[in-house]
Order: structure tokens, then sequence, then C-alpha cells
């Protein structure tokens, strides 16, 4: 289980990778334009990511992360952002090399952000985790498209594909 976890790991910073590659031809006015996402914009959607990983990575090690709201700005710099958003990506590849291999059929306890108990096996936290990335990126993959830039191809299969995995 752990080495399906650290493979959709690479994955993400591979697709992550391949995103911020396509952004760069996007300008700062588009990236910020509200173009209807969720989260309105490209930058409030990856901001947003940023924000739930860190939500579940805290929650994971055993920290308390509670931010006022899923669409709150934690980092307004362009750059920045993309900086922090790998290394999230790298904190959690460690994260998960040091995972023990009786952990994944647990039961994971957490509190909800808003205060209640709640509780999940714990592979379908990580689970959950990887495909909250994959929804966002299609997200901003369709934004793109749409302000006229190329979308990269980051199908899961073509990751292996090009990998030789």
């Amino acid at each position: 289980m752990k080495d399906f976890f650290l493979r959709n790991n690479a994955y993400h910073i591979w697709a992550t990778n391949l995103l911020y590659e396509s952004l760069e031809t996007i300008s700062d006015e588009d990236y910020k334009k509200d173009v209807c996402l969720f989260f309105k914009s490209i930058h409030g959607t990856l901001n947003h990511l940023l924000l739930v990983e860190k939500v579940w990575y805290s929650r994971l090690v055993g920290e308390l992360y509670i931010p006022k709201s899923l669409s709150e700005e934690i980092e307004p710099n362009r750059q920045t952002l993309n900086s922090r958003m790998f290394q999230s990506l790298e904190l959690w590849n460690s994260w998960l090399e040091k995972v023990d291999d009786t952990a994944w059929q647990t039961i994971f306890r957490y509190k909800t952000m808003r205060g209640f108990e709640a509780e999940l096996i714990f592979c379908d936290v990580i689970q959950h985790n990887f495909n909250h990335r994959t929804h966002h990126r299609g997200q901003i993959t369709a934004a793109i498209t749409q302000l006229g830039g190329k979308s990269p191809e980051i199908d899961y299969v073509f990751y292996l594909q090009t990998k030789g995995k």
C-alpha cells in the first residue's frame, strides 16, 4: 500500500509540475481573474489546494491547523505559492515513507473544520487527499484552456506510460 501511495505522490509532483509549466503562459491578470471556478480563479484554486494540504497533513501528524475558511488566501504571491506547493508535496513524500505498513487499514480520528469528531479508514484519508488534488487540477486545466492556454496532458495513465512504470 505504501508503494501505491508513494507512486501516487510521485504522479502528483509530476502532474503539478506540468500544470505549473502550462501556467507560465497565463498572465498575472488572467491567473487571478474570476473564471467561475469554485474558488473563482486559478490562484484561488491553487491557494485552496495548498491550504487543504496543510489541513490534512497537520491532522495526520497530530497538529491542529484550522483555517478561517477553505478559501482563505494563505499565500498571495504567485511564485511563492508555486514553491510552497512543491515543498508540501515533498513533505507528503517524506511522511509517506515513514508510515508503518500496519496503519493503512486502521481507523483515523480527527476533528472537522466545524469542530465535529470524525473517523475514516486511514488509507481512505490519504486517497481523498490525492483525489482532491486531481479534482482541482482538472478545474485549473479547464481554466487554462478557457483563457487560451494549452492544457497539459496529465492523466495518471500517461504518467505511467511516460515514466515506464
